[in-house]
């Protein structure tokens, strides 16, 4: 029997793969972007778009989707935890430097909203899969 090895097929991919590596060194480069982003003073760190919570929004989606992608065996709920704890983590930090409890709130719930975002569309697809279509 044939074992399908293309990107989009449903056969299985070989872990040492071009894109399989390069998704977990996109992960760590995510990681790290992140936490120099948090460490670094407001005025060096780029502002992509206006809003403070679109950008931690933004930030925690694609750090999901690339954790899902760099770990593709690992249970979601595992990776929407351990990104969860990193942000929770990543926003105590600033409670270390005086930082007002209100606005590490709201970010923090902005990081958990992009981490959800990503994750759902995973899980409703999930869902979608427990139910024959009309022919098959």
């Amino acid at each position: 029997m044939h074992e399908d090895r293309t990107l989009f097929g449903d056969g299985r991919y070989p872990e040492s793969g071009p894109l399989a590596v390069l998704a977990r060194l996109t992960f760590l480069a995510a990681l790290l972007a992140i936490v120099i982003a948090v460490f670094l003073p407001p005025s060096m760190v780029p502002r992509f778009v206006r809003s403070n919570y679109l950008e931690h929004f933004a930030a925690f989606y694609v750090l999901m989707l690339i954790t899902m992608a760099a770990m593709p065996r690992a249970r979601l709920r595992n990776l929407a935890t351990g990104v969860g704890v990193f942000a929770t983590v990543l926003e105590a930090t600033h409670l270390l430097s005086g930082a007002s409890l209100t606005p590490l709130i709201d970010n923090w719930v902005s990081d958990l909203g992009g981490l959800a975002a990503a994750a759902v569309p995973v899980v409703v697809e999930r869902f979608r899969r427990r139910f024959p279509r009309p022919g098959r």
